[in-house]
């Protein structure tokens, strides 16, 4: 296939903004819901959906495989294939999810009981149902969203979930004083509706798609159950991660610590979402690229997602105990100390997104099965144990310290993979680059505790000078060649 680098470029462009903007709306939110209905509350809907949520893991990786198997079926020009995908994947979501949903409602009462303080079951069951709602909906947004992808639509999608999230801010702003926690939940509703509707219109009027009309095929179904039952693996092992967190940190930690988890996460993820959206927009892209061009492809890749990773990561530090001030109204050392471990976190496992994509793209996931194996189940035990002892702090450090064992297990073998040595990928520019943000953060975070509404402004001033004038001489060339 041939790559189009204009349209490339966008794509990797408008993932990162699209999550930028919704980074910014996702501020606005919780800075109300905090006002409105406290961080406790803000804590028990975060588990309940993230209880939900678990549900995701019987997906069957389908909604993932059809990135990859409409990026085949277009480099083909067979529109009938993806049609007939579309249809048979949405079908198959639609019709699991349900009977998911219709099993989880009766056992409601016990599964929170397991999750949620005696005083928080009350309201955790109100908005379970909506939670549920969406999980059927998203499901099928999921499709529809990577049919977008696997077209190298990108842009066009991440329009679709920015305008969405404007509405989940309206809806909330309107609804919450209405109907209190419920009203998030009404929201969120609203917005699946609307993420799944313009999707879907979208795809009706690019592919001529008839949705009502009978298009299941028992060959695609087979090639995207094969493909998802790994992919499933990985999926089980990956969204684990979060619910598991999250109900250590209600054990250890109490509602208030999962609440500040809460958001530090969110921002990070938000953050985050930048560089991995950018680098998963090139999956249809590494569907078709030979072997012998992974290197070189690799070195790219590579060099652009250390420098973004660190320029977040480093940015968002040493803002922290402002975000603190100006998004809970007071500095929460919770928040910011969270926020700085998920941050270092953030960045190392940002390393892997190039060499995690590659695999995806090439249908090798057998790597990717062993390292999210390896990350749940380090999760699962150092969290635990560190947390016991520890609290809420070692729950995140448990996570912290999984990351790095993941990582650099997948980060090895790829090198391996390829023959690829790691510091024939890393500039000398990049090590000073790296020593030198690094050091003021660590500086900031470690001697500079007071008065940081006057010292961490000018942290930032420093940090964002440095990183402008690095990206202008070094990596904007780069960034037009990958």
């Amino acid at each position: 296939m041939e790559i189009k680098k204009r349209l490339v470029l966008l794509n990797v462009i408008t993932s990162g903004g699209q999550v930028v903007f919704i980074g910014l709306v996702y501020f606005l939110l919780y800075k109300y819901l905090l006002s409105k209905l406290g961080v406790e509350l803000l804590g028990v809907w975060s588990v309940v959906l993230s209880t939900s949520s678990l549900a995701n893991l019987a997906n069957f990786g389908v909604a993932d495989s059809v990135i990859r198997f409409v990026a085949l079926f277009t480099a083909e020009k067979d529109d009938l294939k993806i049609k007939q995908l579309i249809f048979t994947s949405t079908i198959f979501l639609t019709v699991l999810f349900i009977l998911i949903a219709a099993i989880i409602y009766p056992f409601a009462d016990l599964i929170l009981t397991g999750v949620l303080p005696a005083k928080y079951i009350k309201q955790g069951l109100s908005i379970l149902p909506y939670s549920l709602i969406c999980l059927v909906i998203n499901a099928v947004n999921g499709i529809y969203a990577s049919v977008l992808d696997g077209m190298q639509r990108n842009y066009i999608r991440n329009m679709i979930f920015s305008a969405s999230s404007i509405l989940l801010l309206v809806g909330t702003y309107v609804l919450v004083p209405l109907f209190h926690l419920k009203g998030v939940a009404f929201a969120q509703v609203g917005q699946s509706i609307f993420t799944a509707i313009t999707c879907l219109t979208l795809i009706v009027f690019r592919l001529k798609y008839n949705p009502f009309k009978w298009n299941w095929s028992k060959v695609i179904f087979k090639q995207i159950f094969s493909y998802g039952m790994k992919f499933q693996f990985i999926s089980l092992a990956a969204m684990v991660n979060e619910p598991i967190i999250k109900i250590l940190l209600g054990k250890f930690g109490g509602m208030a610590f999962a609440g500040y988890y809460e958001m530090a996460n969110r921002l990070l993820s938000q953050a985050r979402g930048v560089i991995v959206s950018a680098t998963q927009s090139l999956v249809p892209v590494l569907v078709n690229v030979s072997k012998g061009d992974v290197p070189i492809f690799y070195k790219r890749v590579f060099s652009n997602v250390v420098f973004f990773s660190l320029a977040v990561v480093c940015i968002i530090v040493p803002a922290g105990r402002l975000i603190s001030f100006y998004w809970i109204g007071h500095y929460e050392h919770v928040f910011y100390v969270t926020l700085v471990l998920l941050a270092f976190s953030t960045f190392i496992n940002l390393l892997i997104t190039p060499s995690y994509f590659y695999y995806i793209a090439k249908a090798n996931l057998n790597i990717l099965i062993k390292t999210h194996l390896m990350l749940s189940f380090s999760n699962v035990l150092i969290g635990a144990i560190v947390g016991y002892f520890f609290g809420g702090y070692g729950v995140v450090c448990g996570w912290f310290l999984a990351t790095i064992i993941g990582s650099f297990y997948l980060m090895t073998f790829f090198n391996k993979d390829h023959d690829i040595v790691f510091k024939t990928l890393i500039m000398a520019s990049d090590v000073y680059y790296f020593i030198v943000l690094i050091s003021i953060v660590l500086i900031n975070v470690f001697f500079f505790k007071s008065n940081f509404k006057i010292i961490d402004p000018i942290v930032l001033l420093i940090i964002i000078s440095i990183t402008v004038y690095y990206f202008m001489k070094y990596k904007f060339a780069e960034i037009r060649r990958t």
